[in-house]
Parts: structure tokens; C-alpha cells; sequence
């Protein structure tokens, strides 16, 4: 069975090429979002830091996210690096379970 595949990138734009970024990203956002085995898509902005923004990705398998590396979107990605004003952060992290609501109400209920 594969795992799933949850990939964290960390940007701050360049202010004066914010807009340049955010237009770039817009249009990557779609086309990721429609290849096989994407199961999430999102691009956030920071709430503190107007320049600063994190993109999620969830995949379903090892496969579909070395097929996504290597698309021209992932190559207009590599492309935005420019307009960052540091280096990107980038984490792949590889999931074999997941827990939701029930792991909360789990905690709760049990005495310290």
C-alpha cells in the first residue's frame, strides 16, 4: 500500500516582486490540482507576514509525486525561486497514518 505523501513549501516573496509571485502561483494552482494522484492543492498567505505564504500538498502515492516533479509546473516553480528573498523550505513527509477529530476527543476524555 502506498503512503501518502505531504510536501510543505515555505516562501517570502520579494516585496517588489509579490504580485509577479502571486500571479505565477495563481496559475500553477489548477493544473497541479487536476494530475493524477493530487489529493490537495493550496497556496496560504501568512497572516503576520504579508510576503510570507506556504504551499500544501497532499499526494496519494511515492509515484504521482515524482511524476508531479517532473512537470513543467513543478519546473515554473523552481523558477519562482528568483523572487524570493530567502531561501525556500521545503519538507516531503511521508505518511502511513492519519488521525482526525477522534484523536482530539480521544485526549480529552482521558484523565492526566
Amino acid at each position: 500500500m502506498d503512503r501518502k505523501i505531504l510536501v510543505t513549501l515555505k516562501m517570502i516573496a520579494r516585496p517588489e516582486k509579490r504580485s509577479d509571485f502571486l500571479e505565477t502561483m495563481r496559475g500553477m494552482l489548477q493544473p497541479a490540482r487536476v494530475e493524477r494522484g493530487c489529493l490537495n492543492y493550496h497556496l496560504y498567505e501568512d497572516v503576520e507576514n504579508r510576503n510570507a505564504f506556504v504551499l500544501l500538498e497532499e499526494w496519494a502515492s511515492q509515484e504521482d509525486i515524482e511524476s508531479h516533479i517532473r512537470t513543467d509546473n513543478q519546473r515554473r516553480l523552481l523558477a519562482l525561486m528568483d523572487l524570493l528573498n530567502e531561501h525556500p523550505e521545503w519538507r516531503f513527509n511521508t505518511v502511513s497514518h492519519t488521525r482526525e477529530m477522534d484523536l482530539i476527543e480521544e485526549v480529552l476524555k482521558t484523565p492526566r
